[in-house]
């Protein structure tokens, strides 16, 4: 049986406990911006991470939506060698605001292949204690126009035993698929020469829906 879900542009299903969401997105932007973008996350992700707060992952820790907070990862630490492809990242669990579990780490291989017409990065996530049970993911970046690139993110994950008794279909909607939105977003912006911050998206979050 599969479930289906769609928030905003997001599009999740779940089935056999494995989540699988996809999004893409339009920069108005030419190829080598985006590029640009995504090598200076690379970049931070390797040598400074505490910097991706103030744009990659602006607007995506803890919310003032209760329902936004049932679980979230506080980012601690990461170290990324290009030459190896090898990833670690440290992060805190919180869930409902409580760390539930600290210093959790996770290790990954990360392939970036590109070409004039195509960039993909695919994530393998082969530990993380209880955390995950497994979970990929890729990143694309394709020219549609000579100012216009296509954004497209893709992840499966599938949570560990414990984490599966209560990130249920609505859990996982309220809690991951924005934030995931929201990363490809801040990319998007970046490219387009805009600079993302938690200020503008607590501006944009407190603007009354439609």
């Amino acid at each position: 049986m599969t479930l289906f879900a769609i928030l905003f542009s997001v599009v999740t299903t779940l089935s056999n406990a494995m989540f699988h969401s996809s999004y893409d997105t339009v920069a108005q932007a030419n190829m080598a911006d985006c590029n640009a973008a995504v090598d200076s996350f690379i970049t931070h992700l390797q040598s400074e991470p505490q910097l991706l707060a103030d744009w990659a992952f602006a607007g995506m820790g803890r919310q003032q939506e209760a329902d936004k907070n049932a679980m979230y990862l506080k980012w601690k630490y990461s170290e990324y060698n290009p030459e190896t492809h090898y990833s670690k990242l440290i992060v805190d669990v919180l869930v409902n605001d409580k760390p539930m579990f600290k210093d959790v780490t996770v290790e990954c291989v990360v392939n970036d292949t590109a070409s004039a017409d195509k960039r993909n990065i695919r994530v393998d996530i082969y530990y993380s204690g209880s955390l995950l049970k497994e979970a990929y993911g890729a990143f694309h970046l394709t020219p549609i126009a000579d100012n216009s690139t296509k954004m497209a993110i893709d992840m499966h994950v599938k949570f560990g035993w414990f984490f599966r008794i209560f990130i249920t279909r609505k859990v996982y909607r309220e809690t991951i698929d924005w934030r995931l939105e929201r990363f490809v977003t801040n990319l998007k912006m970046r490219a387009e020469g805009e600079m993302p911050s938690d200020a503008y998206w607590s501006a944009v979050d407190k603007q009354p829906s439609l």
